[in-house]
């Protein structure tokens, strides 16, 4: 009869019933790994005893066959056995009498005394079923000792009109076990019981039966999943959610249906439980995971391949197996299983499997991952071809973006080599796969090199890696050195790879680090890309390099757009990507800059790199200061700033720390800006651009803490080494601006306007950086020009998007027009001062708003503003504003129109001052209003 677990229960009671009547019955029950016969005899007993029958139990042990007895012992002390029965038995079966039996279940080979033994016990069974109905059962039969089974032999034989009732539960295996007891036992009246895994309707009955409450359907099936329909599996499912802390684990979401240690447990008792070799082969599998074909499992665990095969099928059959990853693999049906098969082998025994599965699939030739996965399991290397494997396979972690694994195989292939070449190229690989994580971990790295490695000897990706990690702290020895070797390695070298390094030298150092002459340096073979790939990458950054020469920047966003699209981002490029979203940025591309950036964040996110990403949230943090958004800026650049250890950044570090000094001296935080500057900083960061940021940020915090002295000395040392590093550029240092006004601060007026001028006549001056110029030139002409000054200052800023520039304008060009009795029209401009200010600090326009005071009647609002303005807008105003005003986006507007983003963004920079708004949601009424006025007149 092949029955599931309840109806095998009900079968079983109904044959009790039977034997209630005086009609013995024997039943054997086979039952596989995951069928739950040793729960079901448990349950039939309790339902026995429950209706009045005395219930005899036993449980055979594999490793305790040779103890004869041991299942008689166990039945005769169960439960409820009167005391001077289990005397009266104890005394029959002496251990002089049970020792001198021979190890077979042949009736034959019993020696008289042990003859006498058995029959005297069975016939105290056989008083005992006269008084009431009698179970005996045992479970694991297979594994009973042989006096046991002769005595169940002889019972068996005897019971056919007593009371009695013999239940034997046995596994379902391949190889037969005890045949003569089972050809013996089953010529005799019997049942057979084949019982199945349930269901999923059985396994919704046992959680009703064990909780009281109806399963939702998919938890049902969640249980079938993990369970395969074993009821001791679904028993421990449901005591896991009740550890827990689930109060009804019947009910619920299949998300409920979480594995714990009583699952895990559970499967490894029925693994213990049955054969060895299941065992074996369940620990193979354990070790080699998702590469487990028979072949292999077979080779490591030492049997054949058709016991192997046999015990595979068994384990899917049993459901503790389902199908792997390609056809002729398995796998376990929860990884819970074989973590906890692994946590059962001794440390000695699990690193044996794994040099050993490592050894095996590198003989198959399988790729260097699944060798290494298992060399790194063992923790050890022991043969030579292992280093190779694990250098192979942490390249390929790396380009999947798992460093932490790179670099766990790059430290066992350290340790596996003796102090030398071989050793030192594993120290700089295991310092390139640390960079992406921890700066701080690679330079450590460095630091334990032979002092001046030889980098003629050293592969190029081994120099690159020096390179790499000499400019981030500050070796410009190392760095140029490393880059001379790179490129007289001749048409070998990744022409990207060094223009990259080239630019990175360029972005720390300056141009001035070494004159470029681009025929000169470019390799012949990548003057001219036809494609895409590594040479369109050279090029593109070829091309990006000439931007910071003291010859131009024209189509700076043009060739920095080239670099983004043309170069992915790696270790390499890091610095390469930055740049040429400053070039976009510089080039009045802010918008493009914005969404780069952001992109480039998000990839480095999903790509687990740290560095990378503190990187980006700093020039993000760069783009809203320049922005003027300091709420937006604050954010990024703290948290941008704290990726890191300060001891990771190198000579990067003064880039974070001079935006957040800015930030906090623009927002007041004097305070903070102190903190910052305790900051210990690489003395080579003085050499370097970051440098010279720093000077500029904490002479402002000087500047405003009224130690101008200080702050002119910084000016100066900031402006000394832009020009030493080739980068005398307003866009980038405007020390000249800053130097004036410290100078005005301490009253050298005329000084002050030297600089200014000498300023706005540099030929790499930028919009922003004539705005401000203009306004702080206004501060030190005479009165009657400053007005004049103030507007175009205020027209360039407008221009330029800076918001915090612009209420400085704004703010001063209030007090001139006060000054000059202009009140109505100083008030509207100190009102929208104040607005824009408040927009630097909250980062929205929206609370600014909120954050105004009510209108002052006697100040103009908004439309009034618009009139004093009294200028019209141009018909290429009017269609930008129009387009504008019906929600079109800046690149949209663009295409329609068939002019650039930039463009765009200077028109509506423009149309919002002329009309007096802030916002794009303001401009429909606005545009109305003109409208309707421009009727009008032309009526008149």
């Amino acid at each position: 009869m092949l029955l599931e677990y309840v109806d095998a229960l009900r079968h079983l009671g109904d044959q009790l019933t039977d034997t209630a009547e005086g009609r013995g019955r024997l039943l054997i029950v086979n039952g596989g790994l995951t069928s739950g016969k040793a729960e079901l005899l448990q349950e039939f007993a309790a339902r026995a005893d429950r209706v009045g029958a005395l219930c005899l139990t036993a449980t055979a042990a594999r490793g305790l066959q040779s103890l004869q007895a041991d299942v008689v012992d166990q039945l005769f002390h169960s439960r409820g056995l009167p005391a001077e029965t289990t005397e009266h038995v104890s005394a029959l079966l002496s251990p002089a009498v049970v020792a001198a039996q021979p190890g077979s279940p042949d009736l034959e080979s019993l020696s008289g005394a042990g003859a006498r033994a058995v029959r005297d016990t069975c016939a105290e069974l056989l008083r005992l079923s006269r008084e009431r109905p009698l179970v005996i059962g045992v479970d694991d039969v297979q594994f009973a000792d042989a006096f046991s089974l002769q005595l169940l032999l002889y019972l068996s034989r005897r019971m056919e009109s007593a009371r009695i009732m013999i239940v034997l539960s046995k596994w379902d295996w391949a190889q037969p076990t005890l045949p003569r007891f089972y050809a013996e036992i089953t010529r005799l009246p019997h049942g057979l019981i084949r019982l199945v895994p349930l269901s999923e309707h059985g396994i919704a009955g046992l959680i009703t039966q064990r909780t009281g409450e109806q399963p939702d359907p998919g938890l049902v099936a969640a249980y079938y999943e993990l369970t395969g329909g074993n009821p001791k599996l679904v028993d421990a499912l449901l005591e896991d959610q009740r550890t827990a802390g689930i109060e009804s684990p019947g009910r619920g979401p299949a998300g409920l249906a979480t594995v714990g240690s009583h699952y895990q447990q559970a499967v490894l008792a029925c693994l213990y439980r049955w054969n060895p070799q299941l065992l074996e082969v369940a620990e193979a599998l354990a070790v080699l995971g998702d590469e487990g074909a028979a072949g292999p499992l077979s080779r490591l665990s030492g049997l054949s391949v058709d016991t192997t095969e046999q015990v595979l099928h068994t384990l899917v059959a049993e459901a503790l197996l389902t199908s792997g990853p390609t056809p002729g693999n398995y796998r376990f049906r929860h990884p819970a299983i074989a973590k906890t098969l692994l946590n059962s082998l001794s440390t000695t025994e699990r690193t044996r499997l794994h040099l050993q599965a490592a050894k095996l699939l590198h003989q198959q030739g399988i790729g260097p991952r699944p060798v290494a996965r298992h060399l790194a399991e063992a923790g050890i290397v022991v043969e030579g071809w292992a280093t190779g494997v694990l250098r192979a396979a942490a390249e390929q972690a790396l380009a999947h973006d798992d460093s932490g694994t790179a670099v766990q195989y790059l430290e066992l292939v350290m340790n596996a080599c003796t102090p030398g070449t071989e050793h030192d190229s594993a120290r700089l690989a295991l310092a390139h796969a640390s960079w992406r994580t921890s700066p701080a971990v690679s330079a450590l790295h460095l630091a334990l090199l032979p002092e001046g490695p030889d980098m003629e000897a050293l592969s190029r990706r081994d120099t690159a890696t020096l390179v790499r990690h000499a400019l981030w702290q500050g070796d410009t020895e190392t760095a140029a050195l490393g880059l001379k070797v790179l490129e007289a390695s001749g048409g070998a070298v990744d022409d990207s790879t060094i223009a990259c390094l080239r630019l990175a030298e360029r972005w720390v150092y300056g141009p001035a680090v070494e004159e470029w002459h681009r025929p000169a340096t470019r390799p012949e073979h990548s003057a001219e890309p036809t494609g895409g790939g590594s040479s369109s990458c050279a090029h593109a950054v070829w091309d990006l390099a000439a931007l910071s020469t003291r010859t131009g920047a024209d189509h700076a966003a043009a060739k920095a757009r080239r670099v983004l699209e043309n170069c992915a981002l790696d270790d390499v490029s890091l610095e390469t990507v930055v740049a040429a979203i400053l070039a976009l940025l510089h080039d009045g591309e802010t918008e493009s800059a914005v969404s780069w950036c952001d992109v480039l964040r998000e990839e480095a996110t999903r790509r687990l790199a740290p560095t990378w990403l503190a990187v980006l949230e700093c020039l993000r943090a760069a783009i809203a200061l320049r922005q003027g958004d300091l709420a937006a800026a604050a954010k990024l650049a703290t948290t941008g700033y704290e990726r890191l250890p300060a001891s990771a950044w190198g000579v990067f570090i003064g880039y974070p720390l001079s935006i957040l000094m800015q930030i906090d001296t623009a927002l007041d935080n004097h305070g903070a800006v102190a903190e910052h500057l305790r900051q210990v900083v690489p003395e080579a960061m003085f050499g370097t651009v970051w440098g010279a940021h720093y000077l500029r940020a904490r002479g402002h915090h000087f500047l405003a803490t009224d130690r101008a002295l200080s702050a002119v000395s910084d000016f100066r040392a900031a402006g000394g080494l832009s020009e030493r590093l080739g980068l005398d550029f307003p866009a980038l240092f405007p020390w000249r601006g800053d130097l004036a006004l410290a100078n005005m601060r301490l009253g050298r007026t005329v000084l002050a306007h030297r600089l200014l001028t000498e300023e706005l006549e540099h030929p790499r001056l930028d919009v922003r950086a004539k705005g401000v110029a203009l306004r702080l030139l206004a501060s030190c002409s005479d009165p009657g020009r400053r007005q004049g000054l103030l507007e175009r200052a205020i027209d360039h800023l407008e221009r330029s998007e800076d918001r915090l520039e612009l209420s400085r304008a704004l703010k001063a060009m209030s007090r001139v027009l006060q000054q000059s009795g202009q009140n109505e029209q100083a008030r509207s401009t100190a009102r929208r001062a104040s607005q824009e200010a408040r927009i630097c600090r909250t980062g929205s326009e929206e609370s600014a708003e909120r954050e105004s005071p009510e209108p002052d009647p006697t100040v103009p609002g908004p439309r009034a503003a618009t009139s004093s303005v009294c200028e019209q807008l141009s018909e290429a105003e009017r269609r930008v504003a129009t387009l504008a005003a019906r929600g079109h986006t800046n690149r949209e507007i663009s295409g329609q129109l068939f002019i650039t983003v930039s463009t765009v963004e200077q028109h509506l920079t423009r149309i919002y001052r002329k009309l007096g708004v802030t916002r794009r949601s303001n401009l429909p009424t606005h545009l109305a209003d003109r409208r309707g006025a421009m009727e009008g007149r032309a009526q008149g």
